[in-house]
């Protein structure tokens, strides 16, 4: 079967499609299961420090959103952080964002209206950390499980304030800038026309977003959300967030139907402090299960291999439109 070769446009990933190795034999060992809800069944746990009633087990929270008189999610200083105000080098703020109150939810099992309350705290988080003095960018990440590297089972994400703009920010914003400057046209945009006409990748096509699973990815199940241009993630206002947990809702029950409940990564690439990028550069989010793993050819030539037509899970992953 011929091979084919296709670079992802807005980081310069390479992926070879090699559509026969998915029938390729494995070994019959006990694969790791995906997680079921009865492994987490409480609502509330004593040991856990982020569950309502064990404040006292962490430190002050620094932002708290309240229902009835009781917080359903909330900021905190992460304890162990990453950075810190202390450093000449590289300084910032790590906080812990708690998703919710309940110890048993997680992003296969919550409500629209605890997405809706857990995206407000993103974004108030996201605007009041890129107004601190020396921060450069602000990081929204999340991890799901063990296998993606959490090490709580509580629901939560963190968020870093950096003096830095990373490493991968700086490749995505070149690639658009040079793009913008060659075709005197927006990469990200032309990206959402394209997939708007060819359809087959669409997982949601919205008023303020679209969700595609891209053409070309290092992890074939990707689900990569793409906002209209000048939409800044700090900016976001309730009819976005209305939007954004509409399809997180759907997303995360269509991933249910294809795989369980799995491990996962979320992360958010915004704009950068202090150079106007709005022109050429959209706000985007990776939504990245974690159900393939890189070999040695992955990690020798920093190029990957997929064995599944995107067409193909984007049909399994297709939410209709509110």
């Amino acid at each position: 079967m011929k091979k084919e070769l296709r670079v992802d446009p807005t980081n310069n990933d390479i992926i070879i499609f090699a559509r026969e190795r998915a029938s390729r034999p494995l070994d019959n060992v006990k694969k790791n299961m995906p997680m079921d809800e009865d492994d987490i069944i409480k609502e509330y746990e004593e040991n856990c420090p982020f569950c309502r009633g064990n404040e006292h087990q962490t430190d002050d929270s620094t932002e708290e959103m309240f229902i009835d008189g009781k917080w359903v999610a909330k900021a905190i200083k992460n304890k162990y952080p990453i950075v810190d105000m202390n450093s000449d080098e590289v300084f910032g703020v790590h906080e812990v964002i708690i998703e919710s109150y309940r110890h048993n939810a997680n992003f296969f099992n919550m409500s629209e209206e605890e997405f809706k309350t857990m995206f407000k705290l993103y974004v108030s988080r996201y605007k009041y950390l890129m107004n601190q003095k020396g921060i450069e960018y602000v990081n929204l990440f999340k991890n799901f499980l063990r296998k993606s590297g959490a090490s709580l089972m509580h629901p939560h994400s963190q968020i870093t304030a950096l003096s830095i703009i990373p490493t991968e920010i700086h490749k995505e914003l070149l690639i658009a800038h040079d793009y913008y400057g060659w075709e005197n046209t927006n990469l990200y945009e032309d990206i959402i026309k394209e997939e708007k006409e060819y359809k087959k990748r669409l997982v949601y096509s919205g008023t303020r977003f679209i969700a595609i699973i891209p053409s070309a990815s290092k992890n074939p199940s990707e689900v990569r959300i793409i906002f209209n241009k000048g939409v800044k993630f700090e900016d976001l206002d309730s009819l976005d967030i209305d939007e954004l947990s509409y399809a997180f809702k759907g997303i995360f029950a269509n991933y249910k139907k294809m795989f369980g409940i799995m491990p996962f990564n979320i992360w958010v690439h915004s704009h950068p402090n202090g150079i106007e990028t709005k022109e050429y550069f959209n706000l985007h989010i990776h939504i990245f299960p974690r159900k393939f793993n890189y070999g040695g050819f992955e990690l020798s030539t920093g190029m990957y291999v997929s064995s599944y037509p995107p067409e193909d899970i984007a049909k399994q992953m297709r939410i209709e439109e509110e």
